[in-house]
């Protein structure tokens, strides 16, 4: 390092000071000891006091002060102004004279002390001087402050290491306050040049913009303002061409475009608070008419009937506004017209039941229709007439099921009031007027009377359970209706004999022996 180059040049002038000083001391050190040795050999034992002197006899003889001299004296004393301590006037010998060596000692903390104050100096200087007029861009300010700031730092160095601290002191304070003042001149050009680019582009003027930002990052290349002013100074002619389109579309009434346009200039350069705010206005627009469009769209659809575009531009309608009246009566409105679909779909199922004869399904669709509307005269008559048609369909298909019932005949009686009921209906279900036809067939066959023709043995006493005593015979025929029966003989001392027989529709020659054989 530099400081400890001149560390070393110090420390050899050091040295040969020493040298100096030694010798120095040592021609003093000869001539006081010449002097003792001559004040010692002068006849008397040394030299006379001017004050005193010896009488023949040795006692001393006192010398008395001329008055006039002390008079004097004291009067000059008197007259003369005070002095300071230590202060000499010219011509007049210092009571108590520095000897050489306190002036050298002097001397010698004098110069350490300015040596640790350079040092100390010399370091601040380095780290915070020195970087900024060594910088590339203090010498595009003024290479030839550059060159003699320099130069006059190294004179500072130089007095340094010749050992003339105090000197290399004051030539480095020197240097240190210009440094600073020239880095502040160059700071205040920074800001003024900074300062006009900013303005030109405030003004759109790019090309002077463009000059005063190039001056500013020539000054201070490494500040940030600069950097950033100079990136949006660059994109400028962009950003003019975005605004210019928008201005355009603006006359143009095209909110989009303008739109489209003003985030183009905005995405080059956010800072612009104006184009922002005419963006918000934009949007603002457009989202109204956005909304509006949806509102008077789903209206138009719902008249239309066209449940799913109405169901679109409510949930566009929403996205945009949700809290307005508009998007809550379009719902309604949208409600009503889903119920009405829902509602005229039931009838049209349960109608295309009925045409397909399944009635059981149209009863449902009637149900659920009767959900949505339920005092529609059409739904209710709809689902009455279902309703009995499914209940008329299952009391004839039990009649078919069991036929034999029809032998009884309150069972004929109500079979024969279900077939006329049915008849009623029977054109709107084919199924019910078939099942209608086979049960009235029926009970037009169960009310034929079947013979039946009786053996026993003239002694057993013959009964048809539930209808009534056939007697003791030996052959009798008697007319029952189709159907189950069960005959019954009994005869004294024998086990009762029970003959269940089934007479079917149509049936002839049916004959049936009794003969009781098992004993008791």
């Amino acid at each position: 390092m530099l400081l400890d180059k001149l560390e070393e040049a110090n420390r050899a002038t050091q040295r040969r000071r020493l040298l100096l000083v030694a010798g120095f001391f040592g021609v003093i050190a000869f001539l006081g000891l010449f002097l003792l040795v001559v004040f010692v050999l002068q006849p008397g034992g040394g030299a006379s006091a001017p004050d005193s002197a010896l009488r023949v006899d040795g006692s001393p003889i006192t010398r008395t002060p001329d008055p006039e001299t002390t008079s004097a004296a004291k009067n000059d004393v008197g007259t003369q102004p005070d002095r300071k301590l230590g202060a000499q006037s010219p011509g007049e010998t210092s009571l108590s004279p520095e000897t050489p060596a306190e002036t050298q000692l002097k001397d010698e903390v004098a110069d350490t002390l300015a040596r640790d104050q350079f040092k100390e100096a010399i370091v601040a200087f380095q780290r915070d001087v020195e970087p900024g007029i060594t910088d590339p861009a203090f010498a595009q300010w003024s290479a030839e402050t550059q060159n003699e700031l320099l130069a006059s730092r190294d004179e500072a160095f130089e007095f340094f290491s010749r050992g003339q601290y105090a000197e290399a002191l004051t030539r480095l304070k020197a240097v240190s306050d210009r440094a600073k003042q020239e880095l502040a001149a160059r700071d205040a050009a920074f800001a003024a040049a900074l300062a006009k680019a900013q303005a030109f582009y405030d003004a759109d003027d790019h090309e002077q913009a463009a000059d005063s930002i190039a001056r500013a990052r020539q000054l201070n290349p490494e500040s940030e303002d600069a950097q950033n002013l100079e990136a949006r100074v660059t994109k400028l002619p962009d950003v003019l061409a975005a605004i210019n389109k928008a201005a355009v579309a603006r006359i143009e009434n095209d909110l989009d475009g303008e739109d489209r346009h003003l985030s183009a200039a905005l995405s080059l350069d956010p800072a612009r608070t104006e184009l922002a705010d005419r963006q918000t206005q934009i949007r603002t627009q457009l989202q109204e008419s956005r909304f509006a469009t949806q509102i008077e769209s789903g209206f138009r659809n719902v008249l239309s009937r066209k449940l799913r575009a109405a169901q679109t531009n409510l949930k566009n309608a929403r996205a945009i506004y949700s809290g307005r009246s508009e998007v809550n009566l379009l719902a309604q409105k949208i409600n009503a017209l889903d119920q009405q679909l829902k509602f005229e779909a039931l009838m049209a199922q349960a109608n295309s039941a009925r045409a397909a004869d399944d009635w059981v399904a149209a009863e449902d669709f009637y149900a659920q229709a009767g959900a949505l509307v339920a005092d529609d005269p059409k739904v209710v008559g709809g689902f009455q007439l279902a309703g009995e048609v499914n209940r008329l369909h299952k009391e004839l298909e039990r009649i078919l099921g069991a036929p034999e019932r029809l032998s009884s005949t309150a069972v004929a009686d109500n079979a024969k009031g279900l077939v006329s009921k049915a008849g009623e209906v029977s054109e709107l279900s084919p199924s019910l007027a078939q099942a209608s036809r086979k049960v009235a067939r029926l009970i037009d066959e169960y009310a034929q009377k079947v013979s039946i023709r009786i053996l026993s043995d003239g002694v057993t006493r013959i009964s048809v359970r539930g209808v009534g005593q056939v007697g003791v015979t030996t052959d009798r025929t008697i007319q029952l209706r189709p159907g189950s029966y069960v005959f019954e003989g009994a005869r004294a001392g024998f086990r009762s004999k029970l003959i269940p027989v089934d007479i079917l529709p149509g049936t002839e020659g049916l004959v049936v022996e009794i003969y009781p054989n098992e004993p008791v």
